[in-house]
């Protein structure tokens, strides 16, 4: 198969972190797997894809009323531009991460099938960003999702949610682990623990004013929170919590080599998501380091192990929590989670052999 992975509106510092790793993951396994496949990325920023074709639109808004406009021409002509693209690359699949909709994205459909991978359920996290933000999808979003071939979600939470009427094919594939990536780091040797948390600014559901909570309630705890900055909290920081802000992932790495535990989104129940499958769990566990869930995970949900609290997907559930997760802590310094017994659960490469059938369905059957 020739496979064009699509991406639009993805933010430069998302692609450089979790997101990135998990497309070139993707495409790494793709390859060896036989199949040619190649990103494609309309951006407002350089993306560290070197083998990608990347159109970058204007995206800076110094006068709203004046760029905006003109901001929408350019990020047209450049996905046109990218369409072109598209097209001469003669795609039997066009992998496409759902975003918000633009003009004239619907032109993707006419190149070829389309399979279309939703990570979390846009209809509330949209209502996040503001009531313009949540009718402008909420109008346009089945320009995208109605002419899509199939549709890839990371749990059976999402189908039931968002396509419980759908006729079209649908299938749930969670995120998983780059079992060639794992690189577990050296336990801890800290004094008291140290608890880290990667987000970014403006998502709520990452409960980052929870670890606010238990940095008050525990100040003999450490918490690192990367990709938020001062200024994305506000207000003053207590001496235990370092607020890190945007990192490269060998920064990240130099934080996880000083971390006991990592924690997950604690509020993903402000998004109406309780199982889905957290990425930044996935990368700490391919470190080898414990783990806090706050919800139910799709691939972790019966999995029992003493490197793993689970805690509920509620608002106060690091008030009636902080003191598990404190003892919690303490026990992990010095500890690594055993990575070969979550990988058949997570394992991405049965995960790809599973997405590569699902589009195998959707391929132009030759005529007779």
């Amino acid at each position: 198969m020739r496979i064009a992975y699509v991406t639009i509106n993805i933010a430069s510092e998302i692609m450089h972190g979790g997101v990135g790793k998990k497309i070139k993951n993707q495409i790494g396994i793709w390859r060896k797997a036989g199949h040619d496949a190649t990103l494609f990325s309309l951006s407002p920023a350089a993306i560290p894809f070197p083998d990608a074709q990347v159109f970058i639109f204007r995206a800076s808004m110094q006068t709203p009323l004046f760029d905006l406009p003109r901001r929408e021409i350019d990020r047209a002509i450049k996905f046109q531009g990218m369409l072109a693209a598209i097209k001469k690359y003669k795609p039997d699949i066009v992998y496409l991460r759902f975003g918000l909709y633009f003009y004239p994205l619907h032109m993707i459909f006419k190149v070829a099938p389309v399979v279309l991978e939703t990570n979390s359920n846009d209809v509330v996290e949209y209502r996040t960003k503001g009531s313009f933000f949540y009718w402008l999808n909420r109008l346009t979003r089945n320009l995208t999702i109605d002419p899509a071939a199939g549709v890839i979600v990371p749990s059976q939470d999402l189908v039931d949610e968002l396509y419980p009427n759908e006729k079209k094919r649908t299938v749930v594939i969670s995120n998983g682990i780059n079992m060639e990536d794992v690189e577990i780091l050296p336990p801890t040797q800290n004094k008291t623990p140290v608890i880290t948390l990667v987000g970014s600014p403006g998502m709520n559901w990452h409960g980052v004013d929870k670890m606010l909570t238990l940095v008050t309630m525990c100040p003999d705890l450490t918490i690192n929170i990367i990709g938020y900055s001062k200024n994305d909290v506000g207000g003053d920081v207590p001496p235990n919590l370092h607020l890190h802000g945007f990192l490269g992932r060998e920064q990240i790495r130099e934080i996880m080599m000083r971390t006991d535990v990592a924690s997950g989104s604690l509020a993903l129940h402000r998004i109406n998501v309780d199982r889905i499958s957290v990425l930044k769990i996935r990368e700490a566990l391919a470190y080898g380091i414990p783990i806090i869930l706050a919800n139910r995970d799709t691939d972790l949900e019966q999995v029992e192990m003493d490197t793993m609290l689970k805690i509920p997907n509620c608002e106060d559930n690091i008030l009636q929590n902080a003191e598990r997760i404190r003892e919690f802590a303490y026990r992990m310094i010095g500890k690594r989670v055993n990575v070969d017994f979550v990988a058949p659960y997570l394992d991405q490469r049965k995960k790809e052999e599973i997405r590569l059938a699902f589009f195998e369905q959707f391929l132009a059957k030759p005529s007779v």
